[in-house]
């Protein structure tokens, strides 16, 4: 039967939360575009497959092989020739041809003005004082040396890649220092490697552990690390300045000093303190330990007198006067790519005088010299590409304050600063160093600027509103 009497009120089985007041939405910036999400994470999704695992395996053992001169380690100890710079390197081209890594390469300036330089000799080989050994050195120099530009060049595309690349280069320098330890031949005042014919010279060792020693750095300024790993690091460090310095090279001493020179330089002003005073400690602690004829042939630096350092010094100016005269009477071509030392060896003879065959020990003018100002051009724009780079990264990471980026760039910049005085004052011209140094570069630049990409489209975490129940 209907009623007109209504119906009770309906009790909630639950109580229900008060209406929450409502905000203003936050004002948008016109002239800032939003970020764009969809396309970082889609580069994430693919450079995430399997394969890019292999490639980076591949790269890091081959640089590791490299950096750590194994393969001569191995043959002093065993005897055995164990083709381990072949075993990786072949690998770790394929892969890089397969995925692709080569074009990544080609994502800076740098490599195009090394390869052509590469292309410039080439060209110089018909004009060389000597074709057949010219065409011979293109060959080896294209198979151990130039391979690493592409194999450090296109590693890189995520940032755990190239922690993965420092940690990779810092290991091999711990293996340095294990070899200099174990098999270091001291004498005459100069530590050098009988375990190494790459870096078994004094200046050579000294050269190489300038430029690895930095990315050991890295690793200790890493405070996710454990102390257990960063100490030894730290006292291996100590040890590594000792080995350069025990290696009496002048030049490896003025570039521990740019290298300081460019650690003051970037500090704040606490750090400055502690390094300045840290410098000096080390300064007393080394003028202690080193033997009287070490530290009697670096001081020929500042003006003392020692026979050995002076006839050293003769030899080069010579050479390098030789390169300097070559350079002027063969500009385009030069005399040939790696000829210099049987250029000038020959004509002294042709001049019934003794020759030296040996090449410059000034990078600069010994590739001006073999090839032609042309091809000094496209090397040095290379390496200064290669450094404006990274620098253009680190002021980036300094603004946007990620701190891993900014000490990776840095460590870089110590390393090249170091390399380039102790290594330019050596004949390194054809060296690994410099391709490799240019593709880490590469995977720098790529891989933080993916970085920032990441980082500025993670979506922004909204304020918890006081009444509103805690999030886990």
């Amino acid at each position: 039967m209907l009623s007109s009497k209504p119906y009770p009120a309906r009790v909630p089985s639950r109580p229900v939360a008060p209406p929450q007041p409502t905000y203003p939405p936050a004002p948008v910036s016109r002239s800032a575009p939003l970020p764009a999400v969809s396309q970082p994470v889609r580069k994430v999704v693919r450079d995430v497959r399997p394969y890019r695992k292999v490639v980076v395996a591949f790269g890091l053992a081959a640089l590791l092989v490299r950096f750590g001169v194994l393969p001569e380690v191995i043959y002093y100890i065993t005897g055995v020739n164990t083709y381990l710079l072949y075993i990786t390197v072949i690998p770790a081209i394929i892969a890089s041809l397969v995925s692709g890594g080569w074009k990544q390469t080609f994502t800076l300036r740098a490599p195009y003005w090394w390869m052509a330089f590469f292309g410039w000799m080439i060209l110089a080989t018909p004009f060389s004082f000597w074709p057949g050994g010219s065409a011979r050195f293109l060959l080896s120099y294209g198979r151990t040396d130039l391979v690493f530009l592409f194999i450090a060049g296109g590693l890189a595309v995520q940032w755990r890649d190239i922690r993965a690349l420092y940690y990779t280069i810092a290991a091999a320098a711990v293996v340095n220092i294990l070899t200099a330890q174990f098999f270091a031949d001291d004498s005459n005042g100069r530590i050098s490697l009988t375990a190494s014919g790459t870096i078994g010279n004094s200046n050579d060792l000294a050269a190489h552990l300038i430029l690895v020693m930095p990315f050991m750095l890295f690793v200790i300024l890493d405070k996710k690390r454990s102390l257990f790993i960063r100490v030894p690091l730290i006292l291996s460090i100590f040890y590594g300045l000792k080995i350069i310095l025990g290696t009496a090279s002048r030049g490896a001493l003025v570039a521990v000093l740019c290298g300081f020179a460019f650690m003051l330089w970037r500090a704040t002003p606490t750090q400055r303190a502690v390094s300045v005073a840290a410098a000096a400690l080390l300064g007393v602690v080394f003028m202690a330990i080193l033997p009287a004829a070490t530290i009697g042939r670096l001081a020929n630096l500042f003006g003392g007198e020692h026979y050995e350092a002076e006839v050293s010094g003769d030899v080069r100016s010579y050479l390098f006067k030789q390169s300097v005269n070559y350079t002027v009477h063969h500009p385009l071509f030069g005399v040939g790519p790696s000829q210099f030392a049987n250029y000038e060896g020959t004509a002294r003879v042709a001049e019934a005088k003794v020759g030296v065959w040996k090449d410059p020990h000034f990078v600069f003018t010994q590739v001006s010299a073999d090839d032609g100002i042309p091809a000094l051009i496209f090397y040095v724009a290379g390496l200064i590409s290669a450094l404006a780079a990274v620098i253009r990264t680190h002021r980036k990471a300094r603004q946007l304050k990620n701190i891993e980026v900014t000490n990776a760039c840095f460590c870089y910049l110590l390393a090249m600063v170091g390399f380039l005085v102790a290594g330019s004052l050596l004949p390194f011209a054809y060296h690994f160093y410099y391709p490799t140094m240019i593709g880490i570069a590469v995977s720098i630049t790529v891989a933080a600027k993916r970085q920032f990409e990441e980082s500025a489209a993670a979506p922004a975490i909204a304020p918890r509103a006081p009444w509103a129940s805690p999030q886990f």
